[in-house]
């Protein structure tokens, strides 16, 4: 999750998700809206996200994670997140968003700018692959799994 958490405050990358989102029906954009507004509110350190966009059986599996996490463990490392680095820029690119009944399948790439506590900047990129459930008429964040691409 940190890298998650991180990531949101960085930027993300993608130019087939240009084309594809000129052709998405209502609720795909709704869904990629949702999307956006987690990553601007993680970038901006307002974790309140955690609490309105995830739901409470929230499992996910960041890239380096020893394992998949929880709830709990997205809010700890979240804040460690917000107290030692700063998303500077960031941009998402989406591939695609399946949606069958109330469950939607989200690809996408980011690129993100990032500083931290040490000052000390650095451009990176990722992908994940979220899972939204919608329940009570509004979606949220069930799964994901993903994160920065290693550096080279």
């Amino acid at each position: 999750m940190f890298s998650r958490i991180v990531m949101s405050m960085i930027c993300v990358c993608g130019f087939a998700g240009t084309a594809a989102a000129q052709t998405w029906n209502t609720e795909q954009k709704e869904i990629w809206n949702l999307e956006e507004q987690q990553w601007k509110m993680a970038a901006a350190e307002d974790l309140s996200w955690i609490d309105t966009l995830v739901h409470p059986n929230l499992r996910y599996w960041e890239t380096g994670d020893p394992m998949p996490r929880g709830k709990d463990s997205l809010k700890r490392w979240g804040r460690y997140a917000a107290e030692n680095s700063t998303v500077l820029e960031q941009e998402l690119f989406p591939i695609s968003i399946t949606v069958t009944g109330d469950v939607a399948v989200v690809q996408y790439n980011y690129l993100i700018a990032r500083e931290n506590f040490k000052k000390e900047r650095e451009m990176v990129t990722g992908n994940y692959t979220d899972v939204l459930v919608r329940e009570n008429g509004r979606w949220q964040f069930l799964s994901w799994s993903g994160g920065d691409q290693p550096k080279k």
